[in-house]
């Protein structure tokens, strides 16, 4: 399954990736995120790969993501596994007038065993997901 989600968010660029980046504010805008914690390389760089935990909608989920290439201000690219399902996320940041950026994912899912059932029965809910998450990361990051 393939998708791409898009959003303008009122802020420079800069200020985008600062917030981006800093895994210290993940919970303010990964909805049913619990917790995060670095398992291998160092936090932020090509490699590192660290393990999520996530209530979504009553489901706990664990998950690991995996930096695979990231050249920011422009890209961020990460790969999620998780039981059932591999995820490649490619975040795309562009600023496309004084200080407003737009933000744009391509998100690719293969999924094994149950998940593909829901796959198949609700595709909607991953691009759905996908686009909560960029709304709330734009609320957070403008309001603060």
């Amino acid at each position: 399954m393939k998708y791409t989600t898009q959003i303008d968010i009122d802020l420079p660029l800069k200020k985008v990736i600062a917030i981006f980046e800093d895994s210290s504010k993940l919970s303010c805008w990964q909805r049913g995120l619990q917790s995060t914690k670095l398992i291998y390389g160092k936090n932020g760089e090509v490699g590192a790969k660290r393990k999520l935990k996530i209530n979504l909608e009553g489901q706990r989920i664990t998950m690991f993501e995996t930096i695979v290439d990231k050249k920011l201000p422009h890209y961020w690219h990460g790969l999620y596994t998780g039981k059932g399902f591999t995820s490649i996320q490619k975040n795309y940041f562009n600023e496309i007038e004084q200080g407003k950026t737009h933000w744009k994912c391509e998100s690719e899912f293969k999924f094994t065993g149950f998940m593909v059932l829901i796959s198949k029965i609700l595709p909607e809910i991953f691009k759905k997901r996908s686009n909560a998450v960029m709304k709330d990361f734009k609320a957070f990051a403008e309001q603060i």
